[in-house]
């Protein structure tokens, strides 16, 4: 290990853009709080282990590495005062003593939802290891007032996790890396062979990051707070650059979908936070870390963007990233320049079936692929959101749109990855789908049973003892055909269909303003419904049946901010008019659930009997 006295003397939160070192130092101040609050019964081990990892935080601030004082930076709170050594040293043995009495016989942590987990012990396992590291590396544990006391504890606890963590399993993707990061870390300080070996075979499987730079969770959530960070442990400890790499892709992936709000795009995402998007604040730390470190002008862009999100646990983080590598507390290079109309940025993730084109005055997120026709089945784990698109300009956003419809109850348009059409013009994507129902014949004679009894079989939509895969169906097709025109103030959604005439929906959860429209109803749950009012010349179009239908209806309402200030005007035409509803399909409404939206609701009611097309404009 290095020495500290190689390093030199430094100020480590003088490195800091604001406000990041008045929020560290009332990060550091907060410690004690902390730790008093985890004193009674029901303490989780890894905040036990975040205090001890803030307590070496705070020692190497104001220790003889640190130059920093202890006075609160300017514009802080008046209360953002570090603690003294003492207290440092005394709450730091106090949160390892409760972590102590947490550790089974197995070595794992007790304390969560999931019982002696390795994967979840390894997560408090970093945090000690690396508090462990840094206090020899640092020398944080010499004088009367140094952390050496915490040494023998630290090894005590790390040596009876290690076994656990060396025959232990996992249960989601990013487990794999933060166990991993564990099992080096104990290899770094004991060299406990096992502890690499095991590692080792973990990485033998390949890191699960997708082609376009995404991990195969497709979450920003943990990309953030475990596969980033895991794998620069990994890269560190390993010397394995291609590690480092790969949580590089993985890092600007996330700044490319980093909004000009600080939030990330999570449509595609197969974990919890496909729901919304994800406060960029907590993707602080490996965005500015990369962005110091490489000098890449998007990551410096995304890592500004996010910088007033950020909280106290973002700014000790990146602090904690910056002690094991001094280049993560680098400064920033200039952020590539914002798109613009005549500049728009287009990232396509394909992997993922997620499209962002930003013209700086509208960004819309195309979103596609999710795993639903792939599973048969909406489920924990897998990408199920049903949002076609979002459309944000100026504070107005379409936060999400949806098409549902009334066929066979298999819920609303989930198409296939989004493709770039040729072609000169705006920028334009097309979408793709087809759902089918389908009516089963009889058994042939040879697979009936006189018993009547057959095997029970999940046939995409329901289950039911009837051996479906024994059987001839006749199929119900309905097709569904998009394209997405962008230009730099307005988008405009073009839906066409084959198959039978079914009624259909638009859903449009809206945000930012006031919803205004002479053709606006309320229905009895309070979401607007918006009727067809005028008409215009008829359009003939000739369905897969053959059967002839004409469309030409008109409904328009406008999204207005509640200082009039701007206004999103929402245009559709086609086959408009017909029973205003969601249906979230089978999977949801078997257990009485729904997926549906809240906010400010718009149903534009249609039929897939013509054409159907939504404009979103800004003006």
């Amino acid at each position: 290990m290095p020495a500290a006295a190689e390093t030199g003397p430094f100020d480590p939160l003088a490195l800091l853009p604001a406000p990041l070192p008045g929020l560290a130092r009332a990060g550091l101040a907060g410690v004690p709080p902390r730790a008093a609050a985890l004193r009674g019964p029901g303490a989780r081990h890894r905040a036990l282990g975040r205090v001890v990892r803030d307590v070496v935080l705070a020692r190497w601030v104001t220790g003889p590495t640190g130059g920093a004082d202890s006075a609160a930076e300017p514009g802080a709170s008046a209360g953002a005062r570090q603690p003294t050594s003492d207290d440092l040293a005394g709450l730091a043995l106090e949160a390892l003593g409760r972590l102590r009495d947490l550790q089974s016989l197995s070595g794992t942590f007790r304390s969560g939802d999931n019982v002696d987990s390795p994967p979840d012990s390894a997560f408090t396992l970093n945090d000690l290891a690396w508090a462990r590291r840094a206090i020899e590396v640092e020398g944080l544990q010499a004088g009367p007032d140094g952390l050496g006391g915490l040494l023998p504890v630290l090894d005590e606890l790390l040596a009876a996790a290690a076994p656990a963590l060396v025959t232990g399993g996992v249960h989601t993707p990013n487990h794999r890396w933060e166990i991993s990061a564990a099992l080096v870390r104990l290899w770094e300080l004991t060299g406990r062979f096992d502890c690499r070996a095991r590692a080792e075979q973990w990485l033998a499987e390949g890191v699960d990051l997708q082609a376009d730079g995404l991990f195969s969770e497709r979450s920003a959530n943990y990309a953030a707070h475990v596969s980033v960070p895991s794998l620069l442990v990994l890269a560190r400890v390993l010397g394995r650059g291609e590690l480092r790499e790969a949580a590089d892709r993985a890092t600007r992936a996330q700044a490319a979908l980093t909004g000009p709000d600080g939030m990330i795009e999570t449509l595609a995402s197969r974990r919890q936070d496909q729901g919304a998007p994800f406060d960029g604040g907590a993707m602080l730390p490996v965005l500015h870390a990369h962005a110091a470190r490489t000098g890449d002008p998007l990551t410096a862009r995304a890592a500004r963007r996010v910088l007033p999100r950020a909280d106290t646990e973002a700014a000790l983080t990146l602090l904690a990233l910056g002690l094991e590598d001094r280049s993560a507390l680098g400064t920033l290079p200039a952020p590539a320049p914002d798109p613009s109309a005549d500049a728009p940025e287009v990232h396509e993730f394909t992997d993922s079936g997620l499209t962002v084109v930003d013209h700086g005055t509208t960004r819309v997120v195309i979103h596609g692929g999710t795993d639903t026709a792939v599973l048969g089945r909406v489920t924990s784990g897998a990408a199920s959101n049903p949002t076609l698109l979002r459309v944000a300009a100026g504070g107005l956003d379409v936060r999400e749109l949806r098409l549902s419809r009334d066929f066979f109850s298999l819920g609303p348009l989930r198409p296939e990855r989004p493709h770039r059409l040729p072609g000169p013009g705006p920028i334009r994507f097309g979408v793709e789908e087809r759902v089918v129902g389908q009516y089963f014949h009889p058994l042939a004679t040879a697979d009936c049973s006189p018993s009547g009894a057959y095997g029970l079989e999940f046939n995409g939509r329901f289950a039911a003892a009837m051996d479906f895969s024994r059987r001839t169906a006749d199929e119900v097709a309905l097709e569904t055909r998009g394209t997405i025109e962008m230009h730099p103030a307005r988008t405009v959604l073009r839906l066409e269909f084959s198959g039978p005439a079914t009624a259909l929906c638009l859903l449009l959860a809206l945000d930012g303003g006031e919803l205004a429209g002479e053709r606006l109803e309320l229905d009895e749950q309070g979401r607007h419904v918006l009727r067809p009012g005028e008409t215009e010349p008829a359009t003939r179009r000739v369905t897969a049946d053959e059967r002839e239908e004409t469309t030409g209806a008109i409904a328009t309402a406008e999204l207005v901010a509640a200082d009039g200030s701007g206004r999103l005007r929402l245009s559709a035409r086609g086959a408009l008019g017909g029973p205003a509803f969601y249906a979230p399909g089978e999977a949801f409404t078997f257990l009485g659930g729904t997926d549906e939206p809240t906010g400010t609701i718009l149903l534009i009611p249609a039929s897939s009997a013509g054409d159907l097309e939504l404009e979103i404009a800004a003006g």
